[in-house]
């Protein structure tokens, strides 16, 4: 009978260890970092906390002309909203100036602003649209068809909201999530001025909901947002977005 038992014990062993030998595929676990002959990108500045610049080597970013990236799946604080400083603080360490960084597309390559829409590795191996959710530097925001990732970072945002990180405890009234996904990339009729409040001055609309983020570092000026504004350009409720200053 003793024997029996030991005969039963070794399988069971191995058996329950199989998982453990790799952890490739189990739930939660972030990506592998691209391989070492992946396509780079030289980061040239970064503009914000999911907004960059950089030079590519040709294969998915143009060689050698500077672009802009709009990091994938990810939105940190507008200029001059709570936390819009440690948010590009954190991405300039992750990505210094003149670092070499590793990068992964997803479906759609560019917006219609013509910013690349990229997942980048830095030089460590750091997946940083993922740490940036996990530190409470960034929310987690599903643009489609681009989800390549976005269960791995969605569960970053629920850890970072848990632990308090970052913008969720630092900020009154961080963003709440959402039941689901945020819209698609096909975007609603822009709403028509309000009819209360200060007039239209003659500025352009701003960007209308349902694309990735748009920052001001992304329009040529000022823009007219009147009470709807999706995209928090307006800092000082005027109705008017990235006013100078």
């Amino acid at each position: 009978m003793r024997h029996l038992s030991r005969s039963w014990a070794i399988p069971l062993v191995i058996t329950l260890g199989l998982p453990a030998l790799g952890g490739v595929g189990t739930r939660g676990d972030p990506p592998d970092p691209p391989k070492a002959s992946s396509p780079t990108v030289v980061v040239h500045r970064v503009i914000d906390g999911d907004t960059l610049d950089v030079r590519g080597d040709g294969r998915i970013v143009p060689k050698d002309t500077v672009v802009r990236v709009r990091l994938l799946e990810i939105d940190t604080p507008e200029r001059g909203a709570c936390y819009a400083k440690p948010a590009t603080a954190r991405t300039r360490a992750l990505l210094p100036q003149g670092s070499t960084a590793h990068v992964v597309r997803d479906d759609q390559l560019k917006d219609r602003y013509g910013r690349y829409l990229l997942y980048l590795w830095n030089d460590k191996d750091v997946f940083v649209n993922k740490s940036l959710v996990r530190s409470g530097h960034a929310e987690a925001v599903l643009f489609q068809p681009n989800d390549k990732y976005w269960s791995t970072i969605s569960r970053a945002e629920k850890d970072a909201r848990r632990a308090g990180a970052g913008l969720w405890s630092a900020c009154t009234g961080a963003p709440k999530p959402s039941a689901t996904p945020k819209p698609t990339d096909t975007p609603p009729p822009s709403p028509p001025p309000p009819t209360t409040g200060p007039a239209n001055p003659g500025l352009p609309p701003g960007p209308p909901a349902g694309v990735p983020d748009v920052d001001c570092a992304d329009l040529p000026g000022p823009v007219w947002v009147g009470s709807d504004d999706p995209h928090r350009l307006d800092r000082d409720g005027d109705g008017i977005g990235c006013e100078a200053g």
